[in-house]
C-alpha cells in the first residue's frame, strides 16, 4: 500500500489540516477566556497550535508533553514540560486545563482526570475534545468507525459515558458541542481515495459529491451527532 505522504493530494491535505487546526485553536482559546480562565495548562500540546492561540489573546499558558513533536512549540518560546502527566507538579493551581484529543489515548482516563483536576483552582475549567461514540458516523459504521483504532485509541465515549466520567472526578459540563471536520474538500478526498480513484472524471465527480455531502455533515454537528465532542466542564468538587 502506498504511504500516505506519497499520495498525490497529501500536501493539500496537510495544508488544509494545518489551517483547520489553527482555526480550531483560535476558537477554543476564546471560549476558555470567555469562561473566565486566564492561566491555562495544556496536556498533550504537540506542536503548539493551542499554545499559540492562547498566547495571542493574552492568556498565560504552558504545556505538558513528552513527545518529540513538542519541540516545535519550545522552539517558538513556549514553556513545555517534557514529562508524563503523572510526574508533573504544578507550581500553583491553574484556572483551566486543556486536553484536545488526549483522553482517548490514556490507559486509565478516570485516574488521569482525577489527578489533573487537582491541578485546578476551585471552579477551574477542563476543556477537552474526543471522538464521539454517540454520533451518527459511529452509529452507522459500528466497528468500522475509523476512530476505533486500538492500541492508539484506548477509550472511546458516548455522551452519557463521558458525562458520567466527568462528574465522577468532580466536574460539571457547562458547554457541549459536536464537530466532524467533514468539509467539502475532506469528503471529496475521501471519495477519491476509497471509492472513485484519481482520474480526471473521478476528481470532478468527487468535488460535486463532496459538496453535496457537506450539508448533512453540517447538520450532524448542529444536532450533536458529529464524529467528536468538544466539552468545557467546571470543577465543582
Amino acid at each position: 500500500m502506498q504511504a500516505t505522504y506519497l499520495q498525490p493530494d497529501y500536501h493539500e491535505t496537510a495544508q488544509d489540516a494545518a489551517v483547520r487546526m489553527r482555526a480550531e485553536a483560535d476558537a477554543r482559546a476564546r471560549v476558555v477566556a470567555e469562561l473566565g480562565a486566564h492561566r491555562v495548562i495544556e496536556v498533550g500540546c504537540g506542536p503548539g497550535h493551542f499554545l499559540d492561540a492562547a498566547k495571542a489573546i493574552g492568556l498565560e499558558i504552558e504545556g505538558v508533553d513528552p513527545a518529540r513533536t513538542a519541540a516545535a512549540a519550545r522552539a517558538r518560546g513556549h514553556v513545555v514540560h517534557t514529562t508524563w502527566l503523572e510526574q508533573y507538579e504544578p507550581p500553583r493551581p491553574w484556572q483551566a486545563l486543556a486536553l484536545w484529543e488526549v483522553i482517548e489515548h490514556l490507559p486509565d482516563p478516570h485516574a488521569a482526570l482525577r489527578t489533573m483536576v487537582q491541578w485546578l483552582e476551585p471552579a477551574g475549567i477542563v476543556a477537552l475534545s474526543t471522538p464521539s461514540m454517540s454520533g451518527m458516523p459511529a452509529r452507522l459504521m459500528g466497528r468500522r468507525f475509523p476512530m476505533i483504532t486500538p492500541p492508539d485509541h484506548l477509550a472511546l465515549f458516548t455522551r452519557e459515558g463521558l458525562r458520567t466520567l466527568l462528574r465522577r472526578v468532580g466536574l460539571e459540563p457547562v458547554r457541549w458541542t459536536s464537530f466532524s471536520n467533514l468539509g467539502p474538500q475532506t469528503l471529496a478526498r475521501a471519495l477519491r481515495r476509497h471509492a472513485l480513484g484519481g482520474s480526471a472524471p473521478a476528481v470532478a465527480l468527487s468535488q460535486v459529491l463532496g459538496h453535496a455531502a457537506a450539508l448533512p455533515a453540517t447538520w450532524m454537528d448542529r444536532v450533536g451527532l458529529g464524529t467528536s465532542f468538544e466539552v468545557y466542564a467546571r470543577r465543582v468538587a
